[in-house]
């Protein structure tokens, strides 16, 4: 997998809703002042901690190098580990694709990556 990739986890609905006019301001931005990301990694876990609720999600697959502003890697209070935050809308022409995932029938996104 390419280390230049950064993903963000969303719904459809809110990719409608938050989809402004070439780049990407959810609400997490307002409310926490960043918008979450996941490398490669952490993506899955992250999917189904966060969306475990969730029948459907919209991966945006994030082309880390055509960013308008730096990521920052956190520490996350309740895993420790650190996750890539970005501190300023997402310019829509750094998300290379858009992944629709459906979850298992026992719930569970199955996001699986190859390395090459």
């Amino acid at each position: 997998m390419r280390d230049d990739l950064l993903f963000h986890i969303t719904t459809k609905e809110d990719w409608k809703t938050f989809n402004n006019s070439g780049s990407f301001e959810p609400e997490s931005l307002d409310s926490e002042g960043f918008i979450h990301c996941s490398t490669g990694e952490q993506v899955e876990d992250t999917a189904n901690r966060i969306f475990g609720d969730k029948d459907e999600i919209l991966l945006l697959v994030i082309d880390a190098t055509t960013l308008h502003e730096d990521i920052k890697y956190e520490k996350d209070a309740d895993t420790g580990e650190k996750f890539p935050h970005l501190y300023s809308p997402l310019n829509t022409n750094a998300i290379i694709d858009k992944i629709t995932i459906k979850a298992e029938d026992d719930g569970h996104f199955d996001i699986a990556f190859t390395t090459s």
